[in-house]
């Protein structure tokens, strides 16, 4: 059965999640932990082990396994929306994607150059900052892109041709931050995910 948008931009989110959870020290993590168990409903959160009974036994990095573990049951159990709005709230730079500009999953061709090459796959999902590109190929963080692709809103039939640079590499893709967009692309994009949110 194919996946919903929401469920795509979902698996978006957690994958930019996991990247950003590991890198977390304990405060940061815990904060994460109470944003997300904040308002669920107390016979899901009785399901979900904390570990308390035995935390004498448990090293450092025991405890810091179980509350990711914790995180991911807890992110499971909510739809993308209540996700988002949950992590709007928390101040960490690695979620700046989430408070500045609000993305959309989407699936739109796009063709792209680096390096001398130049390749074709598709966007996920956009903003009016940046852009997360599915493919397998080898990128690194900074490399800079020149990107081209067109929406499929009628004020915006002529392609959009930008540079970017790599912001972030996934397993399955890249995120793509823009570099020089005009204040009239920025708007059109703006729009366009204010329309599908």
């Amino acid at each position: 059965m194919a996946e919903t948008a929401d469920q795509i931009a979902k698996h978006t989110i957690v994958a930019r999640l996991s990247v950003s959870l590991y890198k977390m020290n304990d405060e940061q993590l815990s904060s994460i932990l109470g944003l997300l168990e904040d308002g669920t409903e107390s016979e899901a959160a009785a399901e979900i082990p904390d570990g308390n009974d035995k935390q004498a036994d448990q090293t450092p990095d025991m405890r810091r396994q179980m509350i990711i573990a914790r995180i991911f049951i807890l992110i499971k159990r909510l739809d993308k929306d209540a996700l988002l709005q949950r992590l709007r709230s928390f101040n960490h730079p690695d979620f700046r994607w989430v408070r500045e500009y609000p993305r959309i999953a989407c699936y739109l061709q796009v063709d792209f150059a680096t390096g001398g090459k130049a390749y074709q796959s598709y966007i996920r999902d956009l903003s009016a900052s940046g852009v997360f590109i599915e493919t397998k190929d080898t990128f690194k963080v900074g490399q800079e892109v020149a990107l081209c692709f067109a929406l499929s809103e009628p004020d915006a039939a002529l392609p959009f041709k930008l540079k970017g640079k790599v912001a972030r590499v996934y397993p399955d893709g890249i995120g793509v931050q823009y570099l020089n967009m005009s204040q009239y692309q920025r708007q059109i994009i703006g729009t366009l995910v204010e329309k599908r949110q």
